[in-house]
């Protein structure tokens, strides 16, 4: 009985695969690769795809202080304008250091903020720049420009918020703390919408700034990976990657300078963000692309005062042991070889396949890759060219790291009583065709 069914599974979906060794795991843990490591919480992600190369208790949550930034800032520049005019609220002034030292009632362009914010980490920066992007959101919604797709208006008393000649945050100087936190509640809320799309669960955003919070969901905080995968979404984002990597911006009376020591330690650096708060202790993500490899490190609770140094170690070494270990393999070709499919009750006896993609991974010498090709054993006409007639997936150490689907190549009738009654017609009739 059993033979029979492993042989009716066999006809059903014949699947066979290509396995290789060559030249890293989907995940090496600190006790499989011990980096020594100061971090409670680190990981090191390959930037293009996502996966895992090291990790050391990166699923765990916890603060990360100032790193909350890369989000912030990418979700301004994709809800905000960079040349509107941003109000700073008594609110916003009056955030802890580190402070620009914006006074009630001034105002700056969203662009500059987004400079004082990301080289000097200011926190005032932060919310003047969230309530202002929470507004302009508003505005568009009001305006119905585009809907609240993710519902972060819903119950929210707005007011105290309206635009009777057009966009203008002036009216901000005016409103009490409670209306200025309903605003960051908006904007906070798009951050966590954004982390949700990313895949990052885990996740959970209070503040803009990165200051230690809770609130009747949780914490704010995240985890090593997940805040890896935040940077390698900010990094495509070019106006992100022009601001991180600049080195001083001035505006008015403002000078900032980036914090960012790491852009000048280590060649190949293309963003990067510290943190600090004495519940979070030193946090750190950077991104670095070398040899055509992007690499994301992600480093949570990297040592307290006077460990300030710490994560520069940290960094370097979980980048230094990517770049030896792991380098890119081809493992679809643009030939990649497919078996043509058996057709039934069709005019042609077999279909012509392909895939439209190809695989390129970034490898250790010890990665076992799978490469399974999911086709039926038959199928039945009609069928036409460009239909999805199966899958080709790629597993690196038995986890799924690739997916892409088979075409049919050709168009191929049906053989039912019409096509037997037309050939009939035609051989009777002296018809060629």
């Amino acid at each position: 009985m059993k033979k029979w069914l492993c042989l009716v599974l066999f006809l059903t979906t014949l699947t066979y695969s290509i396995t290789a060794l060559l030249p890293s795991r989907v995940r090496v843990s600190a006790a499989e690769d011990d980096l020594q490591l100061h971090a409670k919480y680190a990981v090191l992600l390959d930037g293009d795809s996502g996966r895992v190369l090291y990790g050391k208790n990166e699923d765990t949550p916890a603060p990360m202080a100032s790193t909350t930034k890369i989000m912030s800032c990418v979700i301004a520049l994709e809800y905000g304008l960079k040349e509107m005019t941003c109000t700073t609220s008594a609110y916003a002034a009056s955030m802890p250091d580190v402070q620009l030292n914006a006074k009630k009632g001034e105002t700056f362009t969203l662009n500059d903020l987004l400079y004082s914010l990301m080289l000097k980490s200011h926190n005032d920066s932060a919310v003047i720049i969230a309530e202002n992007v929470a507004c302009y959101y508003i505005y568009q919604v009001q305006s119905g420009i585009y809907p609240d797709t993710y519902d972060v208006l819903s119950g929210k008393d707005l007011s105290f918020v309206s635009f009777p000649s057009g966009f203008d945050t002036s009216f901000l100087q005016n409103i009490t703390t409670e209306q200025s936190k309903t605003l960051v509640a908006v904007f906070t809320g798009l951050m966590n919408e954004k982390a949700v799309t990313l895949g990052c669960t885990q996740t959970h955003f209070i503040t803009p700034n990165g200051l230690d919070a809770s609130d009747e969901t949780g914490e704010h905080a995240t985890t090593a990976r997940e805040l890896a995968v935040i940077m390698s979404y900010c990094i495509q984002n070019e106006d992100f990657l022009k601001i991180t990597q600049t080195r001083e911006h001035q505006f008015g009376s403002y000078s900032v300078s980036n914090a960012n020591a790491f852009l000048n330690m280590y060649d190949g650096v293309l963003s990067g963000k510290t943190g600090f708060t004495g519940n979070a202790g030193y946090c750190y993500v950077c991104a670095c692309r070398y040899d055509g490899k992007t690499f994301i490190a992600a480093l949570l609770a990297c040592g307290w005062p006077p460990s300030k140094t710490y994560k520069w170690q940290d960094c370097r070494t979980l980048l230094n042991w990517g770049k030896e270990h792991f380098n890119y393999e081809e493992i679809i070709g643009e030939n990649f070889p497919l078996k043509n499919i058996t057709v039934t009750d069709g005019l042609e006896k077999e279909l012509p396949v392909s895939i439209h993609n190809t695989c390129r991974l970034l490898l250790r010498k010890e990665d076992l890759v799978n490469v399974v090709i999911n086709t039926p054993d038959s199928i039945a006409a009609p069928v036409f060219t460009g239909d999805i007639v199966g899958s080709v997936c790629v597993y690196v150490n038995d986890a799924l790291l690739f997916s892409t689907p088979v075409y049919a190549d050709a168009c191929i009738c049906r053989t039912d009583y019409l096509y037997f009654l037309n050939q009939v017609i035609k051989s009777f009739c002296f018809i060629d065709k």
